[in-house]
């Protein structure tokens, strides 16, 4: 299932500027531009959902920019490679690259990214079922921001405060927050609104709301499909299948289950593949529904017969 909070991965742009005089144009050297070329391509395969892919290549820019002394740039790559341990469910390996983002940021004087590095921490918390962590980590973070700063930040720490409400029961509290995020959603990239869509679905769902919630997953499934962002299609898919499941649908439950779960299979992801099939067969059972083809592909890219997946080169 998605994390609540999903990392808005900032693409570093190394330019050559020439002077309006006519003087030469002054390059960079190739080498020093080698670390945003990894982490250009890190973020394409990030943005498709194959993270083990991406997590190599933010590898790659973290070691080419700390030989170059690029200090941002070694803060993005550690930013991201927690982002990708926590999407993983890697979440210990994750929280040491968010401190040690936020303390470079921090020495740059970069307060937004700082942010940023402590909102991916507090939402491993939540991840980790640290609660009381990650309030601290909420807290910590919105006394930075002033309550009327930057919407584009405050937001997805807002986010983070509702998804942490939600995990709590405080179903009250959690859909005030998240519903004044939605009041918002103009100072958010499509990605960030369809991780809130996503996030007051959830809440939807958990408050025995089904059909709220399909309208949500619907709401974020739209973006993801425009965004390309395979992993994030297949959650929403996932998730509207269960909202169905709720209400009894199981022929639209058996219709989502099927097309989550081909995606989950084409880029690699086992665990999920695992638990969507089990809501799959029970849905199917309960339709009186044959599923015996979805099987058989499934079965089949399982063992790596396909000719074609998102997450090869």
């Amino acid at each position: 299932m998605k994390k609540p909070s999903l990392l808005v991965i900032i693409v570093l742009s190394l330019l050559l500027f020439a002077c309006a005089t006519g003087k030469p144009e002054k390059h960079v050297p190739r080498h020093l531009s080698a670390g945003s070329k990894q982490m250009n391509k890190g973020i394409e395969w990030y943005q498709k959902g194959c993270y083990r892919k991406s997590l190599e290549y933010f590898f790659r820019a973290y070691e080419l920019n700390s030989a170059s002394d690029i200090s941002d740039g070694v803060a993005m790559s550690l930013n991201n490679i927690g982002t990708v341990y926590r999407i993983i469910g890697d979440y210990d390996e994750a929280i040491p690259f968010f401190d040690e983002a936020y303390t470079i940021y921090s020495d740059l004087n970069n307060q937004s990214e700082a942010v940023k590095a402590l909102s991916n921490k507090a939402a491993t918390f939540i991840c980790m079922e640290k609660l009381d962590e990650a309030k601290q980590v909420i807290e910590e973070t919105l006394q930075m921001l002033p309550a009327k700063g930057n919407k584009a930040l405050l937001i997805p720490v807002l986010q983070n405060k509702g998804v942490l409400l939600t995990k709590q029961g405080s179903y009250e509290a959690a859909e005030e927050v998240l519903a004044n995020c939605l009041d918002q959603t103009d100072s958010l990239d499509p990605l960030g609104m369809a991780s809130l869509h996503f996030a007051f679905g959830n809440l939807m769902l958990k408050t025995e709301r089904p059909v709220d919630a399909i309208a949500s997953f619907e709401k974020a499934l739209l973006i993801d499909r425009e965004l390309g962002f395979y992993k994030g299609m297949a959650d929403d898919l996932l998730c509207m299948g269960l909202a169905y499941t709720r209400l009894g649908q199981d022929e639209n439950a058996v219709k989502s289950f099927k097309r989550s779960i081909k995606i989950f299979a084409l880029i690699d992801q086992a665990k999920e593949v695992h638990d969507t099939m089990k809501h799959l067969r029970e849905a199917a059972q309960g339709a009186g529904l044959d599923i015996s083809v979805t099987e058989a592909f499934i079965e089949r890219w399982r063992q790596g017969k396909l000719y074609e997946s998102p997450c090869r080169d």
